[in-house]
């Protein structure tokens, strides 16, 4: 007898794109919510099923990393099914196209909200308002719908209409200043995109407990979840010390304001390292004993962490030394066995190698109509008693038309090729919508 998820009867209608909104979906799909995601093969959405809608195959291998993460580096004709951006967790999930521009489009889009319990909408704020579908509206189909907004900036304050991805709201929050070099600027580091992971899960927390409450209401509502406040409450020791004591903190790199020594150190290899931090005078009696210098766990210019800060340079130096000679997972091996808190900085073959992933079973093996045979990243969480759902990969677009238009809203056939027919049927983008993206 199966096991019904938690999420189990809930439906929800998914307007995200790149990468915050898709990931909260993905949890709630995880969760057993059926997923209808609303696409258009009238308008390309970059950065989500690639960063341009058809690109020559010829520029793919010069383009960043992300933007040519096609299948085997070939976007072939439909590079829209082919994106790692979109596949990795675009899984179980039902794609359909529609195009709103129109109002034969937007009633497609208000009958399904008839029918759902959930839309998650990670767009500009506003944008789909301008089509007629904002809270308000499909509210008034359906009053138990929950609406939960992701606007980067908010519905009010002054910022509300300014434009942005992840990059420039951690910049805003003080992420990009806080996580700079020492002696550096914030030009030094790379994007993180720390706040689209942490938009994701704050999106799919929302709509776990507004679906809670109308459990207990009958009714639904806006959630709004600003993606600029969410994020600096992961930076509150900072903001407070700010608040309270007038100081701006500069950045440090990879060193910690208590612990020491704590850093990223060369290993053996091209491009290898590992992170090594030391928070107790036990664990930097482990480190020395590691490294063959047990005098300097007993040197009293050693002992604590106040002692080890003032010196840090030389310990770093030290440290290097030692850890550029040496296999940096079989140096965390060693160090984790001296009760020293160490990981190897994986590349990403790495991880998809790594025997404590595989032991656990997190990555998925899933067969996808476009890509083949790949593995693909696993659930963010587990429940001992209700098995998370891992059934289809990402889909193609337009790919559950059929079922979609067909068995949920009940079209006829003749409907269906009507529609098609006016552009809002399809399972590849349009000549204009290429010309466009």
């Amino acid at each position: 007898m199966s096991v019904k998820r938690p999420l189990s009867g809930i439906r929800v209608l998914d307007f995200t794109l790149v990468w915050a909104g898709p990931y909260a979906v993905a949890m709630l799909s995880d969760l057993g919510a059926e997923v209808i995601r609303v696409e258009s093969c009238q308008h390309h959405i970059t950065n989500t099923r690639g960063y341009y809608a058809r690109p020559a195959p010829e520029i793919v291998p010069r383009m960043g990393p992300v933007a040519r993460a096609y299948a085997d580096l070939d976007p072939k004709d439909d590079p829209w099914n082919r994106h790692a951006v979109f596949n990795h967790i675009g899984r179980d999930r039902y794609s359909m196209t529609v195009d709103l521009r129109t109002p034969e489009g937007q009633d497609v889009v208000k009958e399904l909200a008839m029918i759902s319990d959930v839309v998650m909408d990670n767009n500009t704020p506003g944008l789909l308002g301008k089509f007629g579908l904002n809270y308000k509206t499909l509210h008034a189909l359906n009053p138990t719908l929950i609406y939960v907004a992701m606007p980067i900036y908010g519905f009010a304050g002054p910022y509300r209409d300014h434009l942005g991805f992840g990059a420039n709201a951690e910049a805003l929050a003080g992420f990009s200043h806080l996580r700079a070099y020492a002696g550096g600027d914030p030009s030094t580091i790379g994007t993180s995109n720390h706040m689209d992971a942490s938009t994701g899960a704050g999106a799919a927390y929302a709509a776990l407990t507004a679906l809670y409450q109308r459990r207990r209401t009958g009714r639904g509502q806006l959630v709004e979840l600003c993606q600029l406040e969410n994020l600096m409450q992961q930076a509150g020791e900072a903001l407070m010390d700010a608040a309270m004591n007038g100081r701006d903190r500069a950045g440090i790199g990879n060193r910690d304001a208590v612990r020491a020594p704590q850093g990223i150190y060369p290993c053996k290899g091209g491009d290898r390292w590992i992170a090594i931090s030391v928070g107790t005078d036990a664990e930097w009696a482990g480190l020395c004993r590691a490294m063959g210098q047990n005098g300097l766990a007993d040197d009293p210019l050693h002992s604590g962490c106040l002692a080890r800060q003032a010196r840090h340079d030389a310990l770093d130096e030290r440290i290097a030394a030692w850890t550029r000679v040496h296999d940096n997972r079989e140096l965390m091996t060693l160090l984790q066995g001296l009760g020293v808190p160490a990981g190897m900085v994986a590349m990403d073959s790495d991880v998809f190698a790594d025997p404590h992933l595989e032991a656990r079973g997190f990555f998925r093996w899933a067969d996808h109509p476009a890509v083949g045979r790949r593995r693909y990243p696993g659930h963010t969480f587990t429940y001992r008693n209700a098995p998370l759902r891992y059934d289809q990969p990402a889909p193609l677009l337009g790919q559950h038309n059929d079922l979609v238009y067909g068995q949920m809203l009940g079209k006829s056939p003749e409907e269906i090729q009507g529609l098609a027919e006016r552009g809002h049927i399809g399972t590849a983008y349009s000549e204009e919508a290429i010309r466009r993206g």
